[in-house]
């Protein structure tokens, strides 16, 4: 790395050509659409996965779904076999842990000669958040939620990246972080969840720098997606707190919560070509909670 005369730095190891540009004369319907790609969804066994998973099928995308489960047992799962079925999608799904290295690139070599489209997005939904007050808290589960909401999205991302660097195409992920990134939450206390989703903000910026700009690495764009409170299972427990959803709803300027098919669209356009020049950004999407 050296300093050119006009005072800029100048990196070698940047790609020399341009990236992909837009196209005027495609449609806008074009830009959301996902016709011949793969589309990879960690933690898809959860509510806003399977939402996803659906959508993206509707879409035209194929979609592998990886979680813990050995079999998909969520409850709406026969909802993304029928948007399979319907849209003429292939759907699969894989049992794995994204903390684990192994199980990792082992369950990447066992899907990846199975599809019919290339790999050509990554949606990181995989994350867990547990609270107590910090200064009781076990650092046992503050790693815990550290290795599933942050390693696990490196490692996912990762693979992802290498399996694109293999087939040249070009590619966008999207790293699922939250609004609590942002800010600290009013009635939970939620320090080690609080501080992952910020991590996973950062680590989607860093990973966007060396993919969208390197040699020998087709164009891969990274962006995160920042949630606001969403009703689903995982916060059905602290909505039973006397006061808590009046807190929440009362917290944002929309005064709701938000439900799962509320990031479809925000998902679709991240990776669709309709984002194309969007890259190392964080898509707040929180009832402009953080906009206080």
């Amino acid at each position: 790395m050296g300093v050119n005369s006009d005072g800029n730095v100048h990196d070698p190891e940047r790609r020399e050509s341009k990236p992909s540009q837009g196209d005027p004369s495609r449609s806008v319907r074009d830009l959301f659409r996902l016709e011949g790609r793969t589309i990879v969804i960690t933690g898809a066994h959860g509510f806003l996965g399977t939402t996803l998973a659906m959508a993206i099928l509707e879409s035209g995308g194929d979609v592998v779904c990886l979680d813990l489960p050995e079999s998909p047992t969520a409850e709406n799962w026969q909802d993304v076999e029928t948007a399979a079925e319907t849209h003429g999608g292939r759907l699969s799904y894989w049992s794995l842990d994204v903390t684990s290295e192994t199980m990792v690139a082992e369950g990447f070599a066992k899907f990846m000669p199975t599809l019919r489209f290339p790999l050509r997005g990554l949606v990181v939904c995989a994350g867990i958040s547990r609270n107590g007050p910090a200064i009781e808290f076990p650092i046992s589960t503050i790693r815990h939620m550290l290795d599933v909401n942050v390693s696990g999205a490196f490692l996912a991302a990762q693979a992802a990246a290498r399996e694109m660097r293999k087939s040249d195409v070009s590619g966008s992920i999207v790293l699922v972080a939250s609004m609590s990134g942002y800010v600290s939450n009013k009635g939970v206390d939620t320090a080690g969840y609080n501080a992952s989703k910020a991590a996973v903000q950062q680590l989607a910026r860093s990973l966007a720098a060396e993919w969208g700009s390197r040699k020998g690495m087709p164009l891969i764009r990274v962006n995160s997606l920042s949630p606001g409170y969403i009703r689903t299972a995982a916060t059905a427990e602290a909505l039973q707190r006397p006061g808590i959803e009046a807190q929440w709803v009362g917290d944002n300027m929309l005064y709701r919560l938000s439900t799962p098919d509320e990031f479809r669209a925000p998902v679709l356009f991240m990776l669709g070509d309709g984002s194309s020049f969007m890259t190392g950004s964080d898509l707040r999407v929180d009832g402009g909670h953080c906009a206080w």
